[in-house]
């Protein structure tokens, strides 16, 4: 997280050159259209929390609960199972409903997460892959309602001229949302580890 800073220069310093180009790599005038502009943001921030949730809650039941690396890809495979039936069904209605589609598809995983905590909470132990199940289907349900319409929103405005440019760019925010939000929760996450904390308090043992 240090580098944060390093990092958002760099995105102002090619803002800057893109701004100044002949010919930009990227043109900048793609985020006036606002379709565009919430279509990217949405992607970002999306990516940046999903992906960070199963980051940890992979953690947590190899290393928590002694799931093998099948184990957990298998317990976790329902929100894959989800996602897939999802975005079938949100691609043939997004033309119709819009952006309420996206919406209500982030309410679902909503739901879906809050439901998989919940379950967490009342089945410890190594059958909480069963437990989760269910939640996760919904969670993975609403995720496809989420990302493809999303997607198909955010690209229906821009020129075709432009459309390589455009979906690179989508492509490239949803990859910074996930790097970023993976490394954030990911150091909150091993900052507060019982190994980290036990070692913390050694440390301060010793040096007293």
């Amino acid at each position: 997280m240090a580098a944060a800073p390093g990092g958002a220069a760099l995105i102002a310093v090619f803002v800057a050159w893109e701004r100044r180009a002949r010919t930009p790599m990227v043109d900048l005038a793609l985020f006036r259209l606002r379709s565009y502009a919430l279509g990217t943001l949405i992607a970002l921030l999306f990516f940046a929390g999903f992906t960070a949730i199963f980051f940890i809650f992979t953690l947590y039941l190899q290393n928590g609960l002694g799931y093998s690396a099948l184990g957990a890809g298998l317990a976790i495979s329902p929100f894959a199972v989800g996602s897939g039936t999802a975005s079938a069904i949100g691609g043939r209605f997004v033309h119709r409903l819009g952006r309420p589609l996206v919406a209500a598809g982030l309410g679902v995983v909503a739901v879906g997460l809050a439901a998989a905590w919940v379950a967490v909470e009342l089945v410890p132990g190594t059958n909480v892959g069963w437990a989760t199940a269910l939640p996760l289907l919904v969670a993975g349900f609403g995720t496809g309602l989420v990302i493809a319409p999303n997607q198909t929103i955010t690209l229906s405005e821009v020129h075709h001229a432009e459309g390589g440019s455009a979906a690179g760019v989508l492509q490239t925010g949803q990859r910074v949302g996930t790097a970023a939000g993976i490394a954030w929760v990911g150091s909150v996450f091993f900052e507060g580890a019982p190994g980290r904390a036990t070692g913390r308090r050694r440390s301060a043992a010793a040096s007293s």
